[in-house]
């Protein structure tokens, strides 16, 4: 029901946040691993990415439903 009425004020934090953290982790693991980077960096970082594209277009589809 969120996605229905404004799914960008719901989804876009939570993909930023998961970004975010997948950044952090990598920038982490380079220093730690010798520039190498974890499988859960990257996974934080394509979720992120993926939520973030869902947000989008949930948005364009509410957008387009009000015309």
């Amino acid at each position: 029901m969120t996605v229905y009425f404004n799914p960008i004020k719901v989804l876009m934090p939570l993909a930023l946040f998961l970004f975010g953290l997948g950044v952090v982790k990598a920038i982490v693991d380079i220093f730690q691993y010798y520039f190498r980077v974890t499988t859960n960096a990257m996974l934080l970082i394509v979720t992120g990415l993926i939520i973030a594209a869902v947000a989008l277009l949930a948005d364009l589809i509410v957008r387009s439903r009000a015309d």
